[in-house]
């Protein structure tokens, strides 16, 4: 068995034929970060501990020298950690995060109805017929149906970050290990 959780995890992804890459991509993390825990230069959450037994399709008990994971410490500078960022940067953090989606989301409603509002205003009345503003608003709506999928998926994609983000970090306040050997009967009767 190795000595470090990050062994284990490279061991397993290596035995999976898994990128690092391909690895962050499913827990919804950078390369960098797996990178660190594979190195032991960061010390992994509870949850990515979870997330990653899931993926490779081990316990999470594997990552910790086939020990079980039953008892439960209350970490009181995650918490205040977790109280100054996630509860204050966090939400500022999603605030302007939706505030600039919304807006984005909106001109590109606009960018979608530009031709037929052009059009409305001459039926009513309100404009002359100007070819030079239906070809703007026909610009326009070329922009948007090419834009929209992006818009898509850096929304999808910031969204991802933003519940993994907190997640891990909700996660980090408690934390949960049980020595070798202390549970060895619960050992048993599992396997």
């Amino acid at each position: 068995m190795e000595d470090s959780i990050g062994q284990r995890i490279k061991t397993k992804r290596l035995e999976l034929k898994l990128t690092q890459n391909q690895v962050a991509e499913k827990l919804f993390v950078t390369q960098q970060t797996v990178a660190r825990w594979e190195s032991g230069k960061h010390m992994l959450p509870v949850k990515a501990v979870q997330d990653l037994s899931e993926l490779f399709d081990v316990p999470a008990a594997y990552f910790f020298g086939e020990d079980q994971v039953i008892m439960r410490r209350f970490n009181f500078f995650a918490f205040v950690g977790s109280l100054l960022v996630n509860f204050i940067l966090f939400w500022l953090i999603a605030i302007v995060l939706l505030t600039i989606l919304l807006t984005l989301w909106g001109m590109l409603g606009a960018g979608l109805v530009a031709p037929f509002v052009i059009i409305w205003q001459f039926i009513v009345g309100i404009h002359r017929f100007n070819v030079s503003r239906l070809l703007i608003s026909c610009g326009m709506l070329g922009i948007t149906i090419v834009v929209i999928p992006i818009v898509w998926k850096i929304t999808c994609y910031m969204g991802r970050i933003l519940r993994a983000y907190y997640r891990y970090n909700m996660n980090s306040i408690v934390y949960e290990v049980v020595p070798r050997g202390a549970n060895d009967d619960y050992r048993k009767e599992n396997q």
